[in-house]
C-alpha cells in the first residue's frame, strides 16, 4: 500500500506540467518558446520527484528491522502518506508561480512536514526496541536518523530563502546530496 501511494504521488507530480498546445500551423514558431517557458515547472518536479524517491528509499530503510507495528507507529505513518500525497499539490502550485513566495512557500512547507514526520517515524523506530529485529543495528538506525534530518534542514532553509528571493529558494535542494556525501564521509 505504501508503495502505491509514493509511487502515484510522484506520477501526479508530471500531471502538474501542461503540455503546451499550441495551433498546428503556429508551432514551428512558438513552440521552442513554449517549451523553455515550462523549465520552471519541469525543474521543480524534477526536485520533488528526486525528495519523493529519496524519502521512499528511507521508507523502506525504516521498516528493514520492524518486525511488528503498534498503533503509534501506524498513526505516524499515515499522517506521513498524508503529507506525501499534497506534495503533487503544492509542487503544480510552485511550480507555475516560481516568483510568487506564497506558492514556493507552499512547496517547502511540505518537503519540511514530510521531513519532519520521517525523522520522528526513524526516532521512534530508534526507541522502539520492542517493535524492532533483535539483531537490529542501533548505530545505523541512529546514523540514518542524523540523514534524515538532512531534508527538512534544507528545507527550513529553502523557507527562509524564499522570504528573500523565491525561485532561488528552489535551489537549496541542491545542498541534499552534497550534504548526504558528507554525512557519509563523516561515518554518518
Amino acid at each position: 500500500m505504501v508503495d502505491g501511494i509514493f509511487a502515484i504521488a510522484m506520477t501526479l507530480l508530471v500531471l502538474g506540467i501542461t503540455p503546451p498546445k499550441p495551433a498546428g500551423s503556429q508551432a514551428q514558431a512558438i513552440l521552442p518558446g513554449m517549451v523553455f517557458d515550462l523549465i520552471p515547472e519541469i525543474f521543480i518536479f524534477i526536485i520533488a520527484f528526486l525528495i519523493l524517491a529519496s524519502f521512499w528509499l528511507n521508507h523502506h530503510r525504516h521498516f528493514h528491522f520492524v518486525r511488528s507495528v503498534d498503533s503509534r507507529l501506524l498513526w505516524i505513518n499515515i499522517f506521513l502518506l498524508i503529507s506525501i500525497v499534497f506534495i503533487p499539490f503544492s509542487t503544480d502550485v510552485a511550480g507555475d508561480y516560481p516568483e510568487v513566495q506564497i506558492a514556493v512557500l507552499l512547496f517547502h512547507t511540505s518537503i519540511l512536514i514530510v521531513g519532519l514526520f520521517f525523522a520522528y517515524q526513524i526516532s521512534y523506530i530508534l526507541k522502539s526496541v520492542h517493535l524492532c529485529d533483535p539483531e537490529t543495528d542501533r548505530n545505523f538506525l541512529q546514523s540514518h536518523y542524523l540523514r534524515s534530518m538532512l531534508i527538512p534542514c534544507a528545507a527550513l532553509v529553502a523557507v527562509i530563502v524564499s522570504f528573500v528571493n523565491p525561485p532561488v529558494s528552489l535551489i537549496v535542494y541542491i545542498v541534499i546530496p552534497v550534504g548526504l556525501y558528507f554525512l557519509i564521509r563523516s561515518g554518518f
